[in-house]
Formats: C-alpha cells, sequence, structure tokens
C-alpha cells in the first residue's frame, strides 16, 4: 500500500512540477503583451505574488496540520491544493486573449475586442482600432521564429538575458530559505521552526507587494543590483554565525533574522523581477522559444540546487550548516554584477520600443534615456495615455516615424 502511495505522490508531483512550468513559460509572455508599459512591472510582479501568497498558505496550512496524527496530517495540505486550480478553471474563460497574439494571425477582430476587454472603458474605438494598425504594422508581431533564430543575431543577446535572469533566480540559493529552512532550525534546536516560516512566508509576501507597486518607478536595474547586494549581505552574515561552533541563543536568533531578510531581500528583486524580465526581454514572435528555454535552464538550476542543499548543509557529507551562506552569498554578489553588466532598463517601453533598442544594439546602461523614434514610441503613448501623440493621428505619426 505505501508502495502504491509513494508512486502516486511522485506521479502528481511530476503532473504539478509540468503544469508550473507551463504557467512560466506562458504568464509573463501574456502579461508583458497585455499590460501598458507603464504598469507592466507592477503586472508581471503578481507572478510571484500568486506564489508567495501559496508559500504562505502553504506555511500556515502546515503549522495547522504538524500535530495531527495519523493521514489526516497529510491528506489536508494534499487535498487542498485541488483548490485554486478549481478557481483558475471557473475564472479562465472570462480571461481575455492577448491581442498581439491575436494580430499575429489576422485575427484583428477578435484582437480589438481583447483589446477593448484590456483597456479603460471611456478609451474611443477609434483610438483602438488605430493602435491595432500600428501593431499590424510591426514586423515583429508577425508568426513564430524558429529555435535558430533565438541565437543568431541581436536575439542572441536577448536569449542570454532572458536566461540570465531565470538561472540567478534560482542559483542564488532561495530553495534554502523556502524549502530547508524548518530542516535548518530543526537541527540549529532553534524553537518553532514551523513558526518561524510562516514569518518568513509573511515577510516575502509583503516585500513582494512592495515591490510589485514600485517597481515601474523606480525601475528593474535599481531594484536588482540593490536586492542582490543585499541577499549576499545577509547570507554573508549567516555564513560568518555559521563559523561559531556552539551558538548561543543571540547568535541562533541572528542565523533566523539572516534569513528572513534574505528571503526579503530575494522577494524584493529576483523573485518577482525575473518574471518581468523575462517577458520584456525577447521580441514577441520568438518569445515562447526563448522563455521555453530560459525556463527550463531554471527548472534544472532548481533541480541541481534543490538536490545538492541537503549534501552541503548536512553530515556525513559537507556538513557545512550555515556557512552555505558563504557559497550562496559569492553566487549573489555575483549575480549583481552580471545584473550590471547585462540586463537593461526596459521599464516604461512598448514591446515595440524595446524591439528598435535591441536592434539598434544600445548598450545596457544607455538604455534608460534613449529616445526611440519609431512605431514602439507611439504604440507606449497610446498604451499609457490612451491620447493621440502629438497631436497627430497615431497611424500617419507611426508612418513619419518609420
Amino acid at each position: 500500500m505505501k508502495r502504491m502511495q509513494d508512486s502516486q505522490f511522485t506521479v502528481g508531483r511530476v503532473i504539478n512540477f509540468a503544469m508550473t512550468g507551463f504557467t512560466i513559460v506562458v504568464v509573463p509572455i501574456f502579461q508583458s503583451e497585455c499590460a501598458p508599459p507603464a504598469l507592466r512591472g507592477m503586472i508581471s510582479a503578481t507572478l510571484q505574488l500568486q506564489i508567495g501568497f501559496g508559500q504562505l498558505v502553504a506555511s500556515l496550512v502546515n503549522y495547522g496540520t504538524k500535530g495531527m496524527d495519523g493521514d489526516v496530517s497529510w491528506l489536508i495540505p494534499t487535498g487542498l491544493q485541488l483548490v485554486v486550480p478549481i478557481i483558475i478553471l471557473g475564472l479562465l474563460p472570462m480571461l481575455p486573449e492577448s491581442p498581439r497574439w491575436l494580430m499575429a494571425r489576422g485575427r484583428k477582430d477578435e484582437a480589438l475586442r481583447a483589446m477593448a476587454k484590456l483597456r479603460k472603458k471611456d478609451v474611443p474605438i477609434e483610438l483602438l482600432r488605430e493602435e491595432m494598425e500600428l501593431l499590424a504594422a510591426s514586423d515583429t508581431n508577425r508568426g513564430k521564429g524558429t529555435w535558430k533564430e533565438i541565437f543568431q543575431g541581436v536575439n542572441r543577446r536577448r536569449t542570454t538575458i532572458a536566461v540570465t535572469a531565470m538561472f540567478f533566480q534560482q542559483i542564488t540559493g532561495q530553495a534554502f530559505v523556502s524549502q530547508y529552512a524548518v530542516i535548518f532550525y530543526q537541527r540549529q534546536k532553534i524553537p518553532n521552526p514551523f513558526g518561524i516560516s510562516v514569518v518568513q512566508a509573511v515577510v516575502g509576501l509583503v516585500t513582494v507587494i512592495f515591490t510589485s507597486l514600485v517597481v515601474d518607478s523606480f525601475g528593474r536595474r535599481p531594484i536588482l543590483l540593490t536586492g542582490g547586494s543585499f541577499m549576499a549581505f545577509f547570507l554573508f552574515v549567516l555564513g560568518g554565525v555559521g563559523t561559531i561552533r556552539n551558538p548561543n541563543a543571540t547568535q541562533k536568533n541572528a542565523m533566523v533574522a539572516s534569513n528572513i531578510l534574505f528571503g526579503a531581500s530575494y522577494a524584493l528583486s529576483w523573485a518577482p523581477l525575473s518574471y518581468t524580465i523575462l517577458g520584456e526581454a525577447a521580441t514577441s514572435r520568438l518569445k515562447e522559444k526563448t522563455n521555453n528555454l530560459a525556463t527550463s535552464i531554471s527548472v534544472i538550476t532548481t533541480f541541481v540546487v534543490s538536490f545538492t542543499l541537503p549534501y552541503l548543509l548536512n553530515p556525513p557529507y559537507a556538513a557545512l550548516g550555515a556557512r552555505v551562506g558563504f557559497v550562496y552569498g559569492s553566487i549573489s554578489a555575483i549575480s549583481v554584477v552580471v545584473a550590471w553588466l547585462l540586463i537593461p532598463e526596459m521599464k516604461g517601453r512598448s514591446l515595440e520600443e524595446v524591439d528598435e533598442m535591441f536592434e539598434k544594439n544600445i548598450a545596457v546602461r544607455q538604455f534608460r534615456d534613449y529616445q526611440s523614434s519609431g512605431i514602439g514610441r507611439v504604440i507606449a503613448g497610446e498604451d499609457n495615455t490612451g491620447t493621440e501623440v502629438s497631436g497627430k493621428s497615431s497611424v500617419s505619426g507611426a508612418n513619419q516615424a518609420v
């Protein structure tokens, strides 16, 4: 019987993880294509917000069932996982399709209806039609590219950015806090490890909400660089305390605080903004393939980190304990350097503007101040303000820009 249950759990986890992979690929694309440029950071950060909320609920459920006897202690957490998929299935028919996706397939009428649902109710239908014409005039929204294209020309740079964002989201050691924190606290004989995990989840959720509110004001790069720096700092503090052979209560509290603050720094930066960058980096016709590759790298990285962490933490292997902070702190420090060198600022830009800047090979630190001149600038103006640009019709303005 137990072997059958183990097999069922394994199959269930495979299906669950596969659906998670679909979500990570599709949701950033959908959000980036539907959101106005001025709100794209906030909207795309909601993916991590949902993940953080799920972690909080899971922590509370585990905390509430940890003392129960018998099968009910695992049947309740497992059964509750059915609730959210049922809610999602009920709400999916209300979700409009991406106008860019519809335009790429020549379904203009459907694209117009979808755009009307996504924009303010008082936006004139004529303005929406003009925006549809702009999207139709953009070559980046036509057809689907090949796998070979994501490694060619300017697309190679864009693929590298997407892959880098998803790689450092996982390699910086978030699994230590999200998956192994309770076990770590138990081994360190820290009281109430399940309660601490709830506090971590609450702090992470609050921090993600804060990021979603400020990311379109401050931009992606400053938050990534700040958050990554704090991640490295708190992990180094954790590692430093871990060198003490018999830590006292104050030093154990320092370990807990470092873990919680690392989780907050991660929720501030790499956790939500990796999905934002994933949705922005690739050109529209290659987003599906680029995101598939980046997500695959993320899944592999997650597996490697999760698989190796027990060997790094526990005897009779590396037995680093809290000193594992030195390992992931160093990686977090590297992530700051890589973000500074590689990831450009794309806040407030239409996806077509982003295409233009990559096509012109604009340097990373010049993205923020670059003045675009093509169709993308007009689309950004219409998306963000719902008014005509420079007193001219959008189509004529786009034609002059081109």
